[in-house]
C-alpha cells in the first residue's frame, strides 16, 4: 500500500512538471515572441493575400484517383480502388471561412469491397487578428477538423517522412498564431474511443460488449518557422488520450531547390515520451508514425522512436530520389530508390525498395516499372509491379494505393487528376 501511494505521488509530480513545462512554452510563445515580431509582421500583406483568396465567394478544389492491379491469376489478389474528395470553401464575409470536404472511396478485392462517402471536414475559421487589427495573425478554427504537419518530402517514396498527420480528429478546436518569425498552431481534440487500438473513433453502436468506451482528449502544438531561403523547419508535440499529457516529440526539415534547383533534402525524427507498454508506438507495426518492415521487436519498456531521410537529384530531366528510414526495432530498416524521367507530356518511372533489417527473410521488397502521359491536369500511368517477400513488407506499393498481402504484383493502371 505504501508503494502504491508513493507511485501515485510520483505520477502527480510528473504531471505537475509537464504542465509547468507546457505552460512555460505557451507563455513564451504568447508574450515573448510578439515583442520581437511586431516590427516584422505586416498586416497589410496579410489583408492583400486574403483579398486574393476571396476574389470568388466559393472555391472548389479536390482530387480524383482510380487504380487497379491484376496478376491475371486467381490464386493472387487483384484489387481495384477509387478515391475522391472535393473541398468547398465559402467566404460569408471578410473574416470567416467555411470549409466542407466530401470524400468517397471504394475498394474491391477478393476480401470484399469497402468505402462509403463521408464528410471528412466541416469547419469554421474566423480571422480574429484581421478583425481587431492585431499586430499578429490570430485565427480560430472549430468543427470536424484535424491537425496536420507539413508534408516535408522530396522523393517519390517519401520514406524520409516519419510523421504526416496528428490524429487530432474528428472534432477539434484549433488556434493559429502567426508571429512573423514563427507560426504556432495549438489544438484540442475530443470525442469517444474504445480501448481497441484498431478503432480510433467509435459510436455506442460499435461497442460489442468487449471494448470499454470512454471520452478522450488529445492535445497538440505545432510550430512552423518561415522558410529561410529554401529551408523549412517544423517542430511538434502531440499527446493522445492520456491524462498525463505524455506524448511524442518530433521535428522535420526540408531544403528544396538547392544547387540551382537540382538538389533537395528532407528528414525527420520522432521520439515518444511514453513507453511502448504505455501506448507509445507499437512493438510490431508503427501505425500512423512511420514505416516498418522488419527488425527485432523492441521491449515494451522501450521508448519508441523513428527517423527518416531523403535526397532528390534532378539530372537532365530525370528526378532521382533516394530515401531511408529506421526505428527502435531496426536502426536502419528501409532503403528506396525511385526514378522519374519526363520528356514533354510523357514519362517513365522505375523504383526499387529494400530492407536491411537483420532478421528480414528477404532484403528485396519490390519494384515498379511504368510509363505515363499527362493530358492537361490528368495523369495516366500504366506499368508492372513486382512485390517482394510480403511477410516482411505488408505488400509493396508505390503508384498503387494498396497491395494486399496475398498479391505478388501484376499489371496496374492509375488515373489521377487534381483540380
Amino acid at each position: 500500500m505504501t508503494l502504491r501511494i508513493h507511485y501515485i505521488e510520483e505520477e502527480k509530480e510528473t504531471m505537475k512538471k509537464l504542465v509547468l513545462i507546457l505552460s512555460a512554452i505557451v507563455v513564451l510563445v504568447a508574450f515573448a515572441v510578439p515583442v520581437f515580431a511586431m516590427d516584422m509582421y505586416d498586416p497589410e500583406q496579410r489583408l492583400a493575400k486574403l483579398y486574393d483568396e476571396k476574389a470568388s465567394p466559393v472555391k472548389l478544389s479536390g482530387e480524383f484517383t482510380f487504380g487497379m492491379l491484376t496478376p491475371f491469376d486467381s490464386d493472387y489478389a487483384a484489387i481495384g480502388f477509387s478515391n475522391a474528395y472535393v473541398d468547398f470553401n465559402w467566404w460569408p464575409d471578410e473574416y470567416n471561412t467555411l470549409l466542407m470536404e466530401l470524400a468517397a472511396s471504394k475498394e474491391y478485392s477478393q476480401t470484399g469491397n469497402t468505402g462509403t462517402p463521408t464528410i471528412t471536414y466541416f469547419e469554421l475559421t474566423t480571422d480574429i487578428g484581421s478583425y481587431f487589427g492585431l499586430p499578429i495573425g490570430l485565427k480560430n478554427t472549430a468543427g470536424v477538423t484535424s491537425l496536420y504537419t507539413n508534408k516535408y518530402e522530396v522523393t517519390g517514396h517519401a520514406w524520409e517522412r516519419t510523421k504526416v498527420r496528428s490524429d487530432i480528429d474528428p472534432l477539434a478546436w484549433k488556434i493559429w498564431l502567426d508571429f512573423g518569425v514563427v507560426q504556432v498552431t495549438t489544438a484540442i481534440g475530443f470525442g469517444e474511443r474504445t480501448n481497441d487500438s484498431s478503432v480510433s473513433w467509435a459510436s455506442p453502436a460499435d461497442d460489442a460488449g468487449t471494448n470499454v468506451k470512454g471520452a478522450y482528449n488529445d492535445f497538440g502544438i505545432y510550430a512552423f518557422l518561415p522558410a529561410v531561403g529554401p529551408v523549412e523547419i517544423e517542430a511538434w508535440y502531440l499527446a493522445q488520450d492520456n491524462p498525463d499529457l505524455k506524448g511524442a516529440l518530433g521535428g522535420t526539415v526540408k531544403a528544396d531547390g538547392l544547387v540551382n534547383g537540382m538538389l533537395g533534402v528532407a528528414g525527420g525524427f520522432v521520439y515518444d515520451l511514453r513507453t511502448i507498454a504505455d501506448g507509445g508506438g507499437s512493438s510490431s507495426y508503427i501505425g500512423g508514425y512511420g514505416y516498418r518492415t522488419g527488425g527485432s521487436l523492441p521491449s515494451t519498456s522501450d521508448h519508441w522512436w523513428a527517423w527518416g531521410a531523403g535526397v532528390s537529384v534532378d539530372l537532365m530531366g530525370a528526378a532521382i530520389g533516394v530515401s531511408a528510414n529506421g526505428d527502435v526495432g531496426a536502426v536502419f530498416d528501409q532503403l528506396a530508390v525511385d526514378v522519374d524521367y519526363a520528356f514533354g507530356d510523357f514519362g517513365v518511372i522505375a523504383t526499387g525498395a529494400f530492407t536491411f533489417s537483420e532478421d528480414a527473410k528477404s532484403n528485396y521488397l519490390g519494384s515498379e516499372f511504368g510509363v505515363y502521359v499527362k493530358v492537361g491536369g490528368a495523369k495516366w500511368t500504366v506499368g508492372y509491379l513486382l512485390d517482394g517477400d510480403n511477410s516482411d513488407n505488408y505488400g509493396y506499393s508505390y503508384s498503387v494505393a494498396y497491395v494486399f498481402a496475398d498479391s505478388k504484383g501484376g499489371l496496374f493502371m492509375v488515373a489521377d487528376i487534381d483540380f
